[in-house]
């Protein structure tokens, strides 16, 4: 079976995800969203976890330490939304979603690290090069050079926690089968999300005060993020069992460049929707930004 199409089907998506996920910090939870959105997003993973119960019942008994390596799992993977939706909040998408090209680089070192794969000087040179662009991409030069650090700092982390997820997934998925373990992802995604709403009255408060405004436009865009959000995850998870996951993460180095297109799309046509700063010396910077980071990815790989 053909890997790519579903390798493709990830940045497609997840690029639409981020411009939601923009619109609606901004639009209706400035200040005070991201404990909505996290608890949206692991309450989302238990109605998926309940269709593979009923579809999927005979794949979902698997290795009961595998089970609990899994929803540990599934809890970092809802916990990375949280300080990628906070650098999100007061920074475009196309920015934020240009530093998730770090996850290669942070799927290099845990493989150094814990399956002792050795980097080639043309592999450390291509990481040189992920980070640099991420450096250059993180830089505003409508303010002298000011680097954004705290936004920076966010993202490292956010791409780290999702890069251990994948490894994780892919070490259990061989192992077991590929529904068994999406299931126990969910399922411990969904108590992580259900810890976070009982042990953090913020998070609380937030997650209920959305219920109580019960604005429709609110909870449909929501949920049209997080339906898009798993599809792409489920189609990149299965896409890393059918070939190298190394592979499947350079097809996602397209993402920042598909989220800038779309970004390009709506302030041109939907202004109302999202809007991009399209001025000649950023859209410079981001493009050449992008194209040192996708040189390193390629390069990483060859």
């Amino acid at each position: 079976m053909n890997w790519i199409p579903f390798a493709l089907i990830g940045p497609v998506l997840w690029a639409f995800v981020n411009h939601i996920d923009k619109y609606i910090i901004s639009k209706y939870f400035t200040g005070r969203g991201v404990g909505s959105l996290v608890i949206f997003t692991s309450i989302s993973g238990f109605i998926i976890s309940v269709f593979i119960f009923i579809f999927g019942f005979s794949e979902i008994f698997i290795d009961p330490i595998n089970a609990i390596v899994i929803s540990i799992n599934g809890a970092i993977l809802v916990a990375s939304f949280i300080p990628y939706l906070h650098a999100l909040e007061n920074e475009e998408a196309s920015w934020a979603s240009s530093l998730y090209q770090l996850i290669p680089v942070f799927g290099y070192v845990l493989a150094l690290i814990f399956l002792h794969e050795q980097l080639t000087t043309l592999q450390l040179f291509a990481s040189l090069l992920v980070i640099i662009g991420a450096v250059v991409i993180s830089l505003d030069f409508s303010q002298r050079m000011r680097f954004k650090v705290k936004p920076f700092l966010l993202m490292i982390l956010s791409s780290f926690m999702i890069a251990i997820n994948g490894l994780i997934f892919k070490i259990v998925a061989l192992n077991e089968t590929f529904w068994g373990t999406a299931f126990w992802e969910y399922i411990g995604g969904g108590i992580f999300g259900l810890l976070l709403f009982t042990l953090i009255p913020l998070y609380k408060s937030q997650f209920i005060a959305t219920i109580q405004r019960g604005k429709r436009t609110v909870l449909t865009v929501n949920l049209i993020s997080e339906l898009l959000n798993i599809g792409a995850k489920l189609a990149a998870n299965f896409a890393s069992l059918l070939a190298p996951l190394a592979l499947v993460w350079v097809v996602n180095g397209l993402q920042p460049l598909i989220v800038f297109i779309y970004g390009i799309i709506l302030t041109v046509f939907f202004p109302a929707f999202g809007t991009e700063n399209i001025n000649r010396t950023v859209i410079v910077q981001k493009l050449s930004a992008m194209t040192i980071m996708l040189i390193g990815i390629y390069l990483l790989f060859v």
